[in-house]
Parts: structure tokens; C-alpha cells; sequence
């Protein structure tokens, strides 16, 4: 466990203080926050947005003693998550700005003076086309649905014209999430209606189970969940799909199809929210909430797609911190002897033959060494010996925070003295830009009988410790010596 991510009530109970288990976790957080990597995400800032009094800058204060600037975020126009360097009261102003309603008929008032005629007819063609009426409303004749049905299909569809633009309809459904929002019967009727006519209590999920997935096959949707949420975003399969839009719509289906589903106070844009969370959490070790229909959905999701990151209630977090506290190597000899045991007893992943008798055999070991490192690769090389440590997991990220070379460079330095070079503890604003210009060289000790190097591997772009031994002296001399 190494990258944390709690969800917006965990860090309120924090900053209450009002409860005899988050006072002591407070306390062992910030004693401890060194060896662990808290984070926020943009969700995190939606919940605070909903906040309309000041008390959430307050909360925003605390919880950069936490996070600091550990920020996750998904780009909409590059369709990735990334992390970034943002304080929270810093990102928060962006997120704050009062969304503007958009006037679609305004899209192409644009000068035409300087096109070409082919970009002027192009013009006037999608002029045409989102201003003709296309939408015909006779498709949805109420009168024949049930009553129970119409009722609440008559609080979402657009039945006061015959008919609508492209303009007039994009306009309709931008207004649809503030009502749905304000009016949490118009969700819930309509869960109410998928959920009778679609699942009727058929497909449902234990935490630990995910039939479900394979068992809809025999729905009226004739599809799997996973390939049902893909036909829905993407129905002539000409779509990228990204990881975010995937997921968080994921989540939402699981409520909707009412296989999943919150209580029967559940709001909409809450519900939006912690499909956010849930999808930020996927790219840390683990996640936590108290929240039982968010642990629900997002252990359930995390298990059907492979997702890695483990999904936690407070008091399971508490006993996993205490554990990662309690187990992290107390200096370097402690760090070896704690390799070398797990490369013993560990449990093996995989194996690789090699060309020429060479190998390599890929570990899992007991404990995350410094904090970070969850994978122990032993390489046999031309009748050497060389051992590489790095973070793998099955989650959805595939990039490093600043503060985690950080911490590495850190806590080795800490217990090695500076490297040959003379290089010391990690150099903030200059080592950032070198990785940024991937002209970091990392460190390298030399004690005669073992090199120890951090670098970036130029194939994975992963951070890793090489141990590289000399095979004339046993390993017990070794870790005596260093």
C-alpha cells in the first residue's frame, strides 16, 4: 500500500475530528505521511463545488497537510488521467468558476469574410442541418405506454414541441441535469422503471461477485454488462472509448440497471460523483470510504475488470496502515535481508527462460520496500547475478509522482550517505525538470561487493533499484558488509 486515495467523507471525518478512530488515524497520518503518498482528484473538488458555504476553504487547508500537491485529474480533450502538481485551494479556483450556459444557435456566428467558398458553403451546410427540425417527438407516444411509465418518461423527454433542431435539443438536455438534480424523483422513476422492466430483480451483486457480467446474456439486452455499457457509448463501434468514460459510465449502469443500486435517498449528481472517485481510486494502491454502496460498486467493478487496487471501509484501513507501519525496513542491512528472504519464501509470478541458460524469475514480496517497490525481479545473466525492485500493479496507471522518486532518493540516501557522485537528497525543482526532459540520472552507489543504482529504465519508464552483486561472496558476507 503506497498511493492512497480517500474519498471526500474520509477527509471530512478527518478534519471534524469528531471521532475517537479518525483523531488517532489523523495523528498516525501525519507522523507517518513520509512513507505513503496521499492524493486528491478532481471529484474531490466537485463535492466541495456542492459546498455553498466557506467552510470548504477551511477543509481545503486541511487537506493540503494531507495530499499536499498530489493531484489527479482526467484531460477531457487528450482523453488520459494524469498526475499534476496542484494544491488544492490552487485547483479548486478552476473548478469553482460558475459554469456558463452555452448558446448553442451562436456555435457558427462567425465572420465569413477571408474563407474560401468551399469553407463558406461548409458553413452554411451545418447551419442547415442544426437548425432544420430532425428530432420527431411522435416517436414517443406516451398514451400507449403505462401509466406508471409515462409519468416519469414525461419528466425527462422534450414533449412540448412536435418537434426539435439539433440547437434546441442540445440545449434541452444541458438544462436536463440541473432539473434531474434539483427533482431526485426523476432519477430514482426512472431506476425504477429500468430496474422492473430490465432486471427485475434478477442480476444483483454480493461484493465479491460478479456473475452478473455473463448472467444479462440472458436479459432483454442480450449482452454482457461490460458489452452492454460499450454498445451504449459507442453503438456503431467507431468510437475511441477512453478508460475514464468507460468507468465512470460503468458505475453509473450498475445503479441504474438496479444492480447495484444507492438507497432510496440517493442523488444524482452524488451518485455522478463517487463514479469519479471510484475511477481516481484505480489509480492508487487503495481507496477508501465509508460509504457502503460506493465500497460496493467500486470493489465489484475493480474485480470484473482487473483493477488491482484494494477497496477499503475505515476500520479496514486503519489495520492495513498499521501494518505498513509497523513492517517498512528499518535501515538498509534490514532492506537487504528483507529482499533476500522474500526472493526465499516470496511468492513467485513468473518465470522466463532466456537464451544460454539465462533467466529471470519475478517475485512478489512480503512488503512494499521503501514504501514503494512490489515486485522483486531476480535476472541470472551470463552466470551473474543482478536484482532489479519496482512498482507493478493492475490498476489503471501508468505514470510516477514527483514525490515518489522523492521519497525513494530520500530514504535511500538516508540510509547510504550521499552516491559516488556526491548526490544527495532529492533536488526538487532541478531533478523534476530533468525527468521531465528524461535526462534524470538517478543514483549510484558502489560498495565494492554490491552496486545499488535508482534509475529509469529505459524500457518499462518505470523507477527502479538495481542490486547488482559480486557472485564471489556470499550473500550472508554481503549483507554483513553493506
Amino acid at each position: 500500500m503506497h498511493r492512497i486515495y480517500l474519498d471526500k467523507q474520509i477527509y471530512s471525518h478527518l478534519f471534524k475530528q469528531e471521532k475517537a478512530e479518525y483523531v488517532e488515524l489523523l495523528e498516525k497520518i501525519y507522523q507517518h505521511k513520509a512513507d505513503f503518498l496521499f492524493t486528491y482528484s478532481h471529484a474531490l473538488l466537485l463535492d466541495l463545488k456542492n459546498d455553498k458555504s466557506d467552510i470548504k476553504f477551511k477543509e481545503l487547508d486541511f487537506i493540503e497537510t494531507i495530499v499536499e500537491d498530489n493531484y489527479l485529474s482526467y484531460h477531457s480533450l487528450e482523453k488520459q488521467t494524469s498526475c499534476y502538481l496542484a494544491k488544492p485551494n490552487i485547483a479548486f479556483k478552476d473548478v469553482n468558476v460558475e459554469d456558463e450556459k452555452i448558446d448553442f444557435s451562436s456555435i457558427f456566428d462567425t465572420e465569413i469574410e477571408g474563407l474560401t467558398n468551399e469553407n463558406v458553403q461548409l458553413l452554411q451546410t451545418a447551419k442547415t442541418l442544426f437548425s432544420e427540425p430532425i428530432f420527431d417527438l411522435s416517436l414517443f407516444n406516451l398514451d400507449k405506454v403505462p401509466n406508471d411509465i409515462s409519468e416519469k418518461l414525461s419528466k425527462v423527454l422534450p414533449t412540448e414541441k412536435a418537434s426539435m433542431n439539433l440547437y434546441e435539443l442540445m440545449d434541452y438536455f444541458m438544462g436536463l441535469v440541473p432539473k434531474i438534480e434539483a427533482d431526485k424523483t426523476i432519477y430514482k422513476g426512472l431506476r425504477n422503471i429500468t430496474d422492473k422492466y430490465l432486471n427485475n430483480g434478477r442480476f444483483t451483486v454480493d461484493i465479491d461477485e460478479i456473475d452478473f457480467n455473463e448472467n444479462m446474456k440472458d436479459s432483454v439486452l442480450k449482452k454482457t454488462f461490460i458489452e452492454y455499457v460499450n454498445s451504449s457509448l459507442n453503438p456503431t463501434g467507431e468510437k475511441q472509448i477512453s478508460n475514464y468514460d468507460f468507468y465512470t459510465h460503468a458505475y453509473f449502469t450498475l445503479d441504474l440497471l438496479g444492480i447495484s443500486k444507492d438507497g432510496s435517498n440517493v442523488k444524482f449528481r452524488n451518485l455522478l460523483n463517487d463514479g469519479f472517485h471510484s475511477y481516481y481510486g484505480a489509480f492508487c494502491d487503495c481507496v477508501v470510504s465509508d460509504d457502503s454502496g460506493f465500497l460496493r460498486k467500486t470493489k465489484v467493478l475493480y474485480k470484473l475488470l482487473g483493477i488491482e487496487a484494494k477497496v477499503y471501509n475505515v476500520e479496514e484501513f486503519i489495520a492495513a496502515f498499521d501494518y505498513q507501519i509497523e513492517n517498512k525496513e528499518k535501515d538498509f542491512i534490514d532492506f537487504y535481508k528483507c529482499v533476500n528472504y522474500s526472493i526465499e519464501n516470496g511468492e513467485v509470478l513468473n518465470t522466463q527462460k532466456l537464451e544460454n541458460d539465462n533467466f529471470t524469475v519475478t517475485f512478489k514480496p512480503l512488503i512494499n520496500f521503501f514504501g514503494y517497490f512490489n515486485r522483486i525481479l531476480v535476472h541470472m545473466m551470463n552466470e551473474k547475478n543482478y536484482t532489479s525492485i519496482y512498482h507493478e500493479s493492475d490498476n489503471y496507471s501508468n505514470f510516477t509522482f514527483y514525490h515518489e522518486y522523492e521519497f525513494v532518493v530520500n530514504r535511500t540516501v538516508k540510509h547510504l550517505g550521499n552516491d559516488i557522485n556526491n548526490k544527495g537528497l532529492y533536488d526538487w525543482g532541478l531533478e523534476n525538470q530533468l525527468i521531465k526532459e528524461q535526462k534524470w540520472e538517478g543514483r549510484t552507489w558502489d560498495f565494492g561487493i554490491i552496486k545499488i543504482i535508482i534509475e529509469i529504465n529505459s524500457s518499462s519508464k518505470k523507477l527502479v533499484m538495481w542490486l547488482i552483486r559480486n557472485d564471489e561472496i556470499e550473500n550472508t558476507i554481503v549483507t554483513e558488509k553493506v
